[in-house]
């Protein structure tokens, strides 16, 4: 029954199963998920869900790791969902910061800058969570200046 939660969990309700782009699709996901939370309610709210997840998902992924019987499960999404949140913290979340957002956090997950990559290789479900949200710290910062740049 634990490992049924995890897997539904980690693959963020069955997105992380899509055939080609599963973290692509996680994000999607996500982005529904950071509308919710604005009108849930404030920053504060925003944050301390987005750090229970974070959290919550170091387990759940971890747990993946033995069920998959992979290193860093593509199924598993949760990851790209903690990461683009993280991206998204502290911006309003109108169309056009969301596109941008997802983009800026697509790119930095792939392109794995340094230390992504280097954090990656931490043990576990710590590994597969934290590279996706240090890529959502770098979208975060870059949205920063992009919305501070044009205004």
């Amino acid at each position: 029954m634990i490992n049924r939660i995890c897997v539904v969990f980690s693959t963020f309700f069955g997105l992380g199963f899509a055939p080609g782009a599963p973290g692509t699709v996680g994000t999607l996901g996500a982005v529904g998920v950071v509308y919710l939370l604005s009108l849930a309610g404030g920053v504060v709210f925003y944050s301390i869900f987005t750090l229970g997840l974070i959290l919550v998902s170091f387990i759940a992924a971890g747990r993946c790791v033995r069920i998959f019987k992979r290193e860093d499960p593509p199924e598993v999404v949760i990851d790209e969902v903690c990461g683009f949140l993280v991206c998204m913290l502290f911006i309003t979340p109108n169309p056009l910061n969301l596109a941008i957002g997802f983009f800026l956090f697509r790119f930095f997950d792939i392109a794995k800058p340094f230390p992504i990559r280097r954090v990656e290789k931490l043990p576990g479900g710590y590994g597969i969570v934290m590279d996706d949200v240090l890529a959502g710290v770098y979208g975060n910062l870059c949205l920063q200046a992009i919305i501070l740049l044009s205004s």
